[in-house]
């Protein structure tokens, strides 16, 4: 009993060290930045959009791994990640919606 609990208190003391540490930044009128580190590497840049009172996607937003993409007000314009072809919105929907229908024919032939 008293391992399990010293291995809690540890896990605890821990996972805040382990963290990741998210900025936002009013920059003018109803945008802000964000940024996402991971310790002292930055990891995610973005910007936010305040409509309403709510915080919405826009801008550019990259990562550390060379992904970027482009959002409107909180929809996905396109991606694209490092190394490969620009995908727009229309082609990743498309996408989704063939594998939705591939997994939905499997579940017919199931039965």
């Amino acid at each position: 009993m008293k391992k399990l609990i010293t291995t809690i208190i540890l896990l605890v003391m821990t996972l805040p060290i382990l963290a990741q540490e998210r900025v936002v930044e009013h920059i003018d009128g109803n945008l802000y930045s964000y940024k996402m580190y991971d310790g002292k590497q930055l990891t995610q840049r973005g910007y936010y959009k305040n409509i309403n009172g709510t915080l919405f996607e826009h801008g550019i937003w990259k990562d550390n791994f060379g992904t970027t993409a482009l959002f409107e007000e909180g929809k996905m314009v396109w991606i694209k990640p490092k190394g490969e072809e620009k995908y727009t919105y229309e082609q990743i929907q498309l996408h989704r919606l063939k594998r939705r229908v591939a997994m939905l024919e499997q579940r017919l032939t199931s039965l």
